[in-house]
């Protein structure tokens, strides 16, 4: 496993963080779970919730973690995760603002108890700038970055996407710079703190607005303009014989389209001879193209036809198909994990192959609340069975009834 006997102290909720630290469980780190008491991460109260109370947006992120249930709010508990945490190799946090200093589990109060210890924090908008006071969530990153300006119908309001990419992101980016943090410690012997925004990672994902507003010295914005990309003609989504079809068509493959259009003189049309003649004409080529796609018999026998003639397209799948297309289950992106609860569910897999790492045949579950409580503490922390029998008792440790 690529990051065995690495340890993992992670207090994370929701989705940014624990998307995080699951993905080190998956390459073999021991990730355990510190969760808030009495109930633990809020996200065990989401949909899909079964009768017993678990979640299967719970069981997606935490799966193949060790949950350890403290209460913060008291000394004790806090003195714990103190504890933990010196004794691991990375921590990982999304709490507010001052959440973590309040209880002594901050970064200068804990590096200077391991020098050599990696902290990584996720929060809406980092620990410095006018709003890193506030608190925020996935739609807050989706509006502050722009993104949300550029998503939806040119004459109609502000979209958000399906899925909370702000989140998403964040997770992915901590991810990576994790990797990179510890490369740096086992080259130096140098612990760090990380941060990461559900926001800066958006913002960095501009390819065209930013650079293209200043080149311009502001006399270029880029806005929403529907299904139709606001900047290459023809690229989008268009009507096919039985759903939605999105094509992205560059300048190289503007003349193969023509000629697969079987439309040759489309490419010297003044209205669509050049880039910015197609941008300014994209309804007339819109409707020239879906008119064109009605006469296959089906969506398979366009795509096919578009793939023979080197032009990228693809179906517009729901999630639903995405699930089942032969390219996501070859590639691992459909896992199983069996739920002590729901039983059998299908979950995302992880984005990314590794020539030195196969995923395990079956996912392993999510912890109940407070699993390994006794577990976790007798093995990092040495305590018998007697103080950890004490703790249960005063309430400082919680479990699962």
């Amino acid at each position: 496993m690529l990051l065995e006997n690495v340890r993992v102290l992670d207090f994370t909720q929701y989705l940014s963080g624990p998307s995080a630290t699951r993905m080190l469980a998956e390459l073999g780190a021991d990730v355990i779970k510190v969760e808030y008491g009495p109930g633990g991460d809020p996200s065990r109260t989401l949909p899909f919730v079964s009768g017993e109370g678990s979640s299967s947006y719970y069981t997606q992120q935490n799966r193949g973690k060790r949950s350890l249930c403290l209460d913060l709010s008291t000394e004790d508990g806090c003195r714990l995760a103190r504890e933990l945490a010196i004794n691991c190799d990375l921590v990982v946090e999304n709490f507010g603002p001052g959440v973590l200093e309040r209880r002594s589990l901050d970064w200068d109060t804990l590096k200077a108890l391991n020098p050599r210890l990696i902290m990584a924090s996720i929060s809406a908008f980092g620990k410095s700038g006018p709003l890193s006071h506030l608190q925020g969530f996935d739609l807050m990153g989706q509006a502050l970055s722009g993104m949300m300006h550029l998503t939806g119908e040119a004459d109609g309001a502000p979209q958000f996407t399906g899925s909370p990419i702000s989140d998403c992101a964040a997770g992915l980016t901590l991810f990576g710079a994790i990797g990179h943090a510890l490369f740096h410690r086992e080259r130096t012997g140098e612990g760090q703190f990380i941060e990461v925004t559900l926001v800066d990672p958006l913002f960095a994902m501009h390819s065209i607005a930013v650079q293209g507003h200043s080149a311009t010295k502001g006399e270029w914005s880029q806005q929403r303009s529907g299904r139709q990309f606001s900047i290459v003609v023809p690229s989008g989504t268009y009507k096919g014989p039985d759903g939605w079809i999105v094509l992205q068509v560059l300048e190289p493959q503007w003349p193969r389209l023509c000629q697969a259009m079987g439309q040759e003189s489309l490419a010297t049309d003044q209205r669509f001879a050049t880039a910015d003649s197609r941008v300014e004409n994209a309804k007339a080529l819109l409707d020239l193209v879906e008119q064109w796609m009605q006469g296959f018999e089906s969506d398979d026998q366009l795509l096919r036809y578009l793939e023979e003639c080197r032009i990228p397209a693809a179906p517009v799948l729901s999630p639903e198909d995405a699930m089942r297309h032969p390219h996501f289950t070859e590639r691992g992106m459909v896992r199983t994990v069996h739920d002590p609860h729901f039983g059998p569910i299908e979950v995302t897999g992880l984005p990314i192959r590794f020539g030195a790492y196969n995923p395990p045949d079956e996912e392993p579950p999510a912890p109940l609340l407070g699993q390994h409580n006794a577990e976790v503490l007798r093995e990092v922390l040495s305590l018998p069975d007697h103080q950890i029998q004490a703790l249960e008792k005063d309430g400082t440790l919680l479990s699962e009834s």
